[in-house]
């Protein structure tokens, strides 16, 4: 199993460049991706990546050596989760000790990034979709539009587990109705390469 950074790391390596999205939407968006059936190689993924956070052109300096490989193994380790029959993708959102507002928030984000990944990973337009898919596809989008104003309470802590435990696994169904073949790891790369005949453009 694949262990990702915390979500509070991304925020200490994000936060001081100046990035535009969360750690969550970011997540969210490269979860999309990989759900939709593209695959991309370390230079596309980590400029999809500072495009999405905003962080070229006068921003590019700023980007050191140690945020550029956290985020290539950011793709990394979720395509291994992704894989993995254990079902072990971690969502990439506060922790529990985290206020249940900002953890709301972080879920809402990470389902808008999805949606957005999701929606430009390749799929062809006449792609037929599973009731189950459908479904998850409309219910990330209610998500999206969620409140953050709930109080601390047992219930609204039950009440998150159950929605983000299910947004978990509606991600992890989609990427096995819609993802490729797995791939093969790159030595010495946090990268999955992609199949010769995979059909994906980069």
């Amino acid at each position: 199993m694949s262990t990702l950074l915390s979500f509070d790391d991304y925020c200490d390596l994000l936060v001081p460049v100046g990035a535009l999205n969360s750690p969550a939407e970011l997540h969210g968006m490269l979860c999309g991706r990989l759900c939709g059936g593209s695959r991309l190689l370390r230079a596309d993924w980590l400029s999809l990546a500072w495009n999405f956070l905003d962080l070229v052109d006068e921003q590019e300096t700023k980007i050191d050596q140690a945020l550029e490989d956290s985020i290539a193994e950011l793709y990394n380790g979720t395509l291994v989760q992704l894989q993995d029959e254990s079902l072990s993708l971690q969502l990439l959102v506060p922790d529990d000790e985290t206020d249940i507002g900002q953890r709301l928030q972080a879920l809402s984000q990470w389902c808008y990034g999805f949606l957005t990944g999701f929606g430009s990973s390749g799929l062809s337009g006449d792609q037929t979709f599973s009731n189950e898919s459908a479904e998850a596809l409309r219910d990330y989008a209610s998500i999206v539009q969620i409140g953050t104003d709930e109080d601390e309470s047992e219930q609204s802590e039950t009440d998150f587990f159950e929605v983000s435990e299910y947004v978990r696994l509606a991600a992890i169904n989609m990427f096995l109705e819609f993802g490729l073949p797995k791939g093969q790891l790159i030595p010495g790369s946090p990268v999955i390469k992609p199949a010769a005949d995979n059909g994906v453009l980069h």
